[in-house]
């Protein structure tokens, strides 16, 4: 049987938007030890919930999202509005935090009294085509409101994209998801050494290997690292030994992999995540010994545009660009989504890559730090940490200041109020072209000391 796929939109059928975002961070269980956060509240003075909100047809005005916290105070969540083609837009919250009276910030992740605007839930949509009486109620989908990222060309060794993958070739291949397939070089192993080779554009710890005219930046030797010839198996096997084992894969606590320090150049044992999941492990290995399709086209190819993909494949794409721009680990507690997305619950048993429906809003982000600033604030190298540079940069390229710190840290006297008010003034990593080449610099910057 073949389903055909395309998108409709308000010219041709009446579309009726359902969202449904909500906070449940302040009455998760802590991160850090037994017990919940805010014991002896009640969880629905905890939980902010702006309630299952609604929005048809084309060009409709903005519409609030805001839920209430501890009965006093007004929690703005997002926006909705729906463009010229009745297609919705969700607008996230302002990245604001706030507290009661006298709520002091304590550590990274479990804070009494504070909320934030991070939030997540379902989104429906019942569908009436024009000429028909009868409405159709599409597959939902689920939207996530997460911190900024202030590295957004810097891509991540793992994405959420690759984790939910994994998950995915574990319960559902019957779904279609599998990896039997042949390993491509060009879009399987060249997007991980690229993003390894990256990464040093936001930490020093990534530069001290893999930067530019280094041995190990891997980007500078695709011609040798994309042939399957047998002469050329040593440069693939070094590369393959310095990969952390994913701890599914290890036999015993020490079988992390090859004698090499580890990649990725993260922190590793506190949280599962720090290093590649098991299907891109086994696909790096089949590289590692040749098994591969040495498809390299001699330049990295430029995707193609949404319209210009098959109506078959959009749907797959768009799931593919929101997720491969989030992080797939270390979740300690996460940025966008928390370790939830590593278990098999937390998706739809019938559909590859849907949130279960069962699910409350508000469950993605639940075990999340709160305030999601005290998690940056500690996400640095001063503290042994290098989670994910991608998202929170540890160190930029700053006007002529090759490692420049991005946030100051403890040692400076920067603490988590500082993070909390101050977090606007950082700067954001851009591509910029100098003379021929690309570089990735800090820019927008207003902090001041």
């Amino acid at each position: 049987m073949v389903t055909t796929v395309r998108e409709i939109t308000s010219a041709e059928a009446q579309i009726e938007w359902e969202v449904h975002l909500a906070n449940r961070k302040a009455a998760a269980p802590k991160f850090n030890g037994p017990g919940r956060r805010n014991e002896g509240q009640s969880e629905s003075e905890l939980i902010i919930d702006a309630g299952p909100q609604r929005l048809s047809g084309a060009n409709q005005a903005m519409q609030k999202l805001h839920g209430t916290f501890m009965q006093i105070m007004d929690v703005p969540l997002g926006d909705l509005l729906t463009d010229d083609a009745g297609r919705l837009i969700v607008l996230g919250g302002h990245g604001q935090s706030q507290s009661l009276p006298q709520s002091p910030l304590k550590n990274f992740a479990d804070n009494d009294g504070w909320c934030d605007d991070v939030a997540d839930g379902p989104v429906r949509a019942t569908v009436r085509l024009h000429g028909s009486a009868a409405p159709i109620a599409a597959d939902s989908a689920w939207v996530i409101v997460a911190p900024p990222d202030f590295a957004p060309p810097i891509e991540n060794v793992v994405t959420l994209y690759d984790a939910v993958y994994n998950v995915m070739t574990r319960f559902a291949p019957r779904l279609g998801v599998s990896d039997a397939t042949p390993v491509s070089f060009t879009k399987d192993v060249y997007p991980i050494l690229r993003r390894v080779s990256q990464l040093h554009w936001v930490s020093k710890v990534a530069g001290g290997r893999h930067g530019e005219g280094m041995r190990l930046h891997f980007i500078s030797h695709v011609p040798e690292l994309s042939s399957n010839a047998p002469q050329d198996a040593g440069a693939r096997d070094e590369i393959f030994q310095a990969f952390r084992k994913p701890q599914a894969l290890r036999t015993q606590p020490n079988d992390v992999g090859g004698g090499m320090p580890k990649l990725p150049p993260l922190a590793e044992e506190k949280a599962p995540g720090a290093a590649l999941t098991e299907t891109q492990y086994k696909r790096m290995e089949r590289w590692a010994q040749g098994t591969f399709d040495a498809d390299w086209p001699g330049a990295e190819p430029v995707p193609l545009p949404l319209d210009q993909l098959s109506e078959q494949d959009q749907p797959q794409a768009l799931d593919r660009a929101a997720l491969d721009a989030c992080v797939g680990g270390p979740f300690f507690p996460g940025i966008e989504a928390s370790r939830v997305m590593l278990e098999e619950t937390t998706y739809d048993s019938q559909h590859p890559f849907r949130i279960n429906a069962n699910l409350p809003p508000g469950a993605l982000t639940a075990t999340m730090a709160v305030p999601w600033q005290a998690d940056f604030h500690d996400c640095t190298i001063d503290l042994g940490a290098d989670w994910w540079p991608g998202q929170r940069p540890n160190e930029v390229r700053r006007g002529q200041e090759r490692h420049a710190k991005w946030a100051p840290d403890r040692q400076d006297g920067w603490k988590f109020i500082d993070m909390v008010e101050k977090w606007s003034q950082l700067g954001f990593v851009v591509a910029k072209t100098v003379g021929d080449k690309v570089e990735y610099v800090e820019d927008e910057r207003s902090l001041t000391p």
